[in-house]
């Protein structure tokens, strides 16, 4: 089991009088951002402003791939994902981000995990680039 996500959340915001905090999203290889939140702004269990993150039943949850990734087709990245238990917990935003409410805090353990898999497992997800700059197709 690789680290508990909870431990790498990192507070960048907060705003006592209303509620909201927002963590620093975990920037995962060169392929995804996972933004990991809870407070009383986010769709998270309980949905207010807990002190200890490990209070927190659920989170919400933003999968996003970095500038550069596959979506779709033979290297996407959606593809390569779509087979895990929870990815149909993550309802697609746009087509670069996958957005999940109140999801529990095992899921999220585990999206994290596999999410960090993929990024290992499938570097031909990344668009290359050719000699000048340019982006080669492969």
């Amino acid at each position: 089991m690789a680290v508990d996500f909870r431990t790498l959340l990192k507070e960048c915001m907060r705003n006592q009088e209303t509620g909201e905090r927002w963590f620093e999203d975990l920037e995962i290889g060169e392929a995804f951002f996972l933004s990991i939140q809870a407070s009383t702004l986010h769709d998270s269990t309980p949905p207010e402003l807990l002190e200890n993150v490990n209070s927190y039943d659920a989170f919400q949850v933003i999968l996003q791939t970095k500038q550069g990734v596959y979506t779709c087709g033979k290297r996407g990245a959606w593809d390569f994902l779509a087979g895990c238990d929870w990815f149909s917990l993550l309802e697609e935003d746009t087509p670069i981000i996958r957005l999940g409410e109140r999801i529990p805090v095992s899921v999220v353990q585990k999206i994290y995990e596999d999410v960090l898999a993929c990024a290992a497992a499938h570097p031909e997800m990344l668009m290359k680039k050719g000699g000048c700059g340019s982006v080669k197709l492969c």
